[in-house]
């Protein structure tokens, strides 16, 4: 049975939820939630993935779009999500569940073997491919052989967000291990003797055939392929291209959902406090600037108390040129998406000093 949840961005829908098998690890807390159009759902809060909220309950997992959420429900949502490891700079370090379970439990491919991977000054990767293949299933070769080049393209494009991972089913540790190398899959691949100690790959793997699928460092499903063929595979890493570029802060297809959650918890995360304004993304566009060999860009932005853009002030530097200086205040004016400064719990007017530094 095909089972799929391709990622589609569609920022304009009012909500996008999917449900997905998952493989809790302890007691979830589950509460009652309402989006904006009156569903009501329970859910644990996991974290933000760029412009949605990603909850989990029992079995079930969902997507709700940041902008979906009353004020009240985002600030709810942030600190019960707050209460779960963040991700670390270091994966030997990590805390979160799979990752957690994966750490020290992997090898790679070298030469003709499996050799141990030490996984200290990697940072954490935040989703996890896993390529759950079997020796006896002569097309899940095949899915190791086909996944290879949109992998490489994946990783080329966002390196460090994502780590693959085989994952051996039914099938002995000669078997296991031949099939790594012969294969020489590029992604790590699970030791054998200890896949039984991954609680949440166990949980999640098919009981026949084999899949592809997308988890976060806490083991929530987010989307999979059983059974797929090369048509199939394509899509799979295409949407996964797709929801890492939504990671992507300068994206600004996110910044409505995201400037509407920032918007509600920061008042709250600054109650007794202080925040500058925060700016959504970057507007500009390096490549522009780099054909016009603008390679610094300094600036002050007044931003009122309600996220307009008040005043912008550019400052000289050798590579602008002076005709570029009045564009580049106004690019900036009319492109900046702010959520304003927080003083005590109250939005007020702030100074934003803006800094660029273009690539040569």
């Amino acid at each position: 049975m095909l089972r799929r949840f391709l990622f589609k961005a569609c920022l304009g829908a009012a909500l996008l939820a999917l449900n997905f098998a998952w493989a809790p690890t302890a007691q979830a807390r589950s509460e009652r939630w309402k989006d904006f159009q009156g569903n009501s759902f329970r859910g644990e809060p996991v974290e933000a993935v760029g412009p949605f909220a990603l909850f989990r309950h029992g079995l079930a997992g969902r997507r709700v779009l940041l902008d979906a959420l009353a004020p009240e429900d985002c600030v709810r949502f942030y600190e019960e999500a707050a209460k779960l490891p963040s991700r670390a700079a270091d994966w030997a370090e990590a805390k979160s569940d799979l990752s957690w379970e994966l750490r020290g439990r992997v090898t790679r491919v070298e030469g003709d073997r499996l050799v141990p991977v030490d996984v200290k000054g990697r940072p954490e990767p935040e989703f996890y491919v896993l390529f759950f293949v079997s020796n006896g299933e002569g097309k899940s070769w095949d899915l190791l052989g086909k996944s290879a080049s949109p992998y490489a393209e994946l990783q080329q494009k966002h390196p460090g967000w994502a780590e693959g991972v085989m994952f051996g089913l039914r099938h002995t540790a000669t078997e296991h291990s031949n099939m790594a190398v012969s294969m020489k899959v590029p992604w790590l691949v699970a030791s054998f003797y200890d896949e039984s100690k991954m609680n949440t790959l166990v949980r999640l793997a098919p009981a026949e055939g084999f899949a592809l699928q997308v988890l976060t460092r806490e083991g929530v499903p987010v989307f999979a392929e059983s059974n797929p063929d090369e048509p199939a595979i394509k899509r799979f890493f295409g949407a996964l291209d797709e929801l890492l570029a939504l990671m992507n802060p300068d994206n600004p297809r996110t910044w409505k959902a995201r400037a509407h959650y920032l918007r509600a918890i920061q008042p709250a995360i600054h109650a007794n406090g202080h925040s500058d304004p925060v700016l959504l993304g970057n507007p500009l566009v390096a490549e522009g600037l780099r054909q016009r060999k603008i390679f610094r860009i300094d600036a002050t932005l007044r931003v009122a108390a309600d996220g307009a853009v008040e005043d912008v002030t550019v400052s000289p530097n050798d590579s602008i040129p002076p005709e570029m200086m009045a564009p580049l205040g106004e690019a900036l004016h009319k492109s900046c998406v702010f959520v304003p400064a927080v003083d005590h719990g109250k939005f007020v007017a702030g100074v934003y000093q803006y800094h660029l530094d273009v690539p040569q």
